[in-house]
């Protein structure tokens, strides 16, 4: 699909159902960074990555017997991030499919996100511990770096045995990651001296997850009373979708949008903001439906709801650059919510008129006549006349003279904030030949052969018949 067509004021959330994924075991869902490929966990250990184009399953990751809480990618989409209920953090190499770096905890793993900049670094959210930085070593051989984060005064609750930490993400640049806490509260903390550098208080309730926009600076949370807020950060030296913020300005993050079900009352699944960042996206947690809510982030105003089946909804995620929804079942099927694109080919000719209905065609007499008259009574050749053209056409241009420009790229402005790229941002992953396809795509049909098979070491001509004497 070439997203020039597209029209640019058609709506960017989908409408309906248009293809079913059957995993039985996803529990979590996530889309790589340009949206190519879609990575499922699953609660058997296994880590499923899809294709977009084709829908079908290119890599099949082995965790291990423990359930998968999640996953994570690196912005090339080279590595990939899985980690499970046992505390098992893996960072999975998909061009050699070997494990880049393990590394194992004392507790539950409730959240992990890897550096949107550096592929070597990942935050881990602990359930019993206080959250770390994971820095992977420059070799297979090197262990990975584990550096404690201390987000708050009290750290772990004694009691509870409970850490502060629930669910973590980091800024558009990987300078901030912002950490969301079971007493309600929100806290930046800047990566490269591991400080908090800004705190907030949200409500007297747990924060179960936290998401960035992909075009701003702003974050959404969804917490157990019930309601999502949309939180803006002004940080010193981060830009905003509007402005720059001056690095004298004093950090703060304050809650601009609450958005709640006043009458259900129900819980929310995940929190997103859409690919353009203007609505947010999140789905409702119940036993019985399978809905997905689009508000949007101004006014929080119910904006779409997208109606499935009688199911319920496990996890939710957003296409990074097109109007395309994940949603998990509790049954592992996975809904690909799309709408169809209306191309706009007015734009590139003018001239170019579109049918609602077939038309008859009336022929003229003429039309494949050699020789044309003309309005003045005259006829002409067409053969000879396109001949003479195309002479004039090669004597009057140098190819060399010619400045020939090509495309090449169609850059978004989702990749436009990349200040600094790394090796491995044309990283494409390998499609690999299964032997079963090869053994398949060798037995050709000896009638089908362009040249028959030989007899007692004489080859012959297709066609001919030998006979024996």
């Amino acid at each position: 699909m070439n997203r020039k067509l597209l029209d640019p004021f058609e709506p960017e959330y989908p409408e309906s159902i248009e293809a079913c994924l059957d995993d039985e075991y996803a529990v979590k869902c996530a889309f790589s960074h340009n949206g190519s490929f879609l990575a499922t966990a699953r609660s058997d250990g296994w880590c499923y990555i899809w294709d977009m184009d084709t829908l079908n399953v290119m890599r099949k990751l082995n965790h291990g017997e423990s359930a998968l809480l999640g996953l994570s990618w690196s912005r090339s989409g080279r590595y990939i991030l899985t980690y499970d209920e046992a505390g098992v953090c893996i960072v999975w190499d998909l061009r050699t499919e070997r494990i880049r770096a393990r590394v194992e905890f004392e507790s539950a793993v409730a959240c992990a996100r890897m550096h949107p900049r550096n592929s070597m670094q990942f935050v881990v959210c602990l359930a019993r511990e206080a959250p770390c930085l994971v820095t992977i070593g420059s070799d297979e051989s090197t262990p990975p770096t584990v550096i404690p984060i201390r987000i708050s005064a009290e750290g772990v609750d004694q009691k509870s045995k409970a850490a502060a930490s629930t669910c973590c993400c980091f800024g558009k640049k990987g300078v901030y990651v912002f950490f969301g806490t079971s007493k309600g509260a929100v806290h930046a903390v800047l990566m490269q001296t591991l400080n908090v550098v800004c705190s907030t208080k949200l409500s007297a309730s747990t924060v179960n997850t936290i998401s960035r926009n992909p075009r701003g600076s702003d974050i959404v949370t969804s917490s157990s009373d019930r309601i999502l807020r949309v939180c803006e950060v002004f940080l010193p030296g981060q830009a905003t979708r509007r402005k720059v913020v001056p690095e004298n300005t004093p950090p703060s993050i304050s809650v601009t949008t609450k958005i709640q079900d006043i009458v259900n009352r129900v819980h929310w699944a995940q929190a997103l903001f859409s690919a353009s960042g203007d609505y947010i996206v999140s789905g409702i947690q119940h036993k019985a439906e399978h809905n997905i809510y689009i508000w949007d982030k101004f006014t929080g105003s119910l904006v779409k709801m997208l109606t499935g089946p009688n199911e319920l909804l496990e996890d939710c995620t957003v296409h990074p650059l097109r109007a395309i929804y994940a949603s998990i079942s509790t049954f592992g099927i996975i809904y690909m919510w799309t709408r169809v694109p209306q191309q706009n080919w007015n734009a590139f000719a003018p001239g170019f008129k579109e049918l609602e209905e077939n038309i008859d065609f009336a022929e003229p007499e003429d039309i494949f006549d050699r020789r044309l008259t003309k309005e003045d009574g005259g006829t002409v050749d067409c053969i000879f006349e396109r001949i003479q053209q195309d002479k004039r056409d090669a004597a009057g241009s140098d190819e060399s003279d010619i400045n020939v420009e090509v495309d090449i790229t169609d850059d978004d402005p989702l990749f436009s904030d990349s200040d600094t790229q790394s090796d491995d941002d044309e990283f494409v992953l390998p499609v690999l030949v299964k032997s079963d396809d090869l053994s398949m795509a060798s037995e050709i049909p000896v009638s089908e052969s362009p040249m028959p098979p030989s007899q007692n070491g004489e080859t012959f001509e297709p066609g001919l018949t030998i006979t024996e004497s």
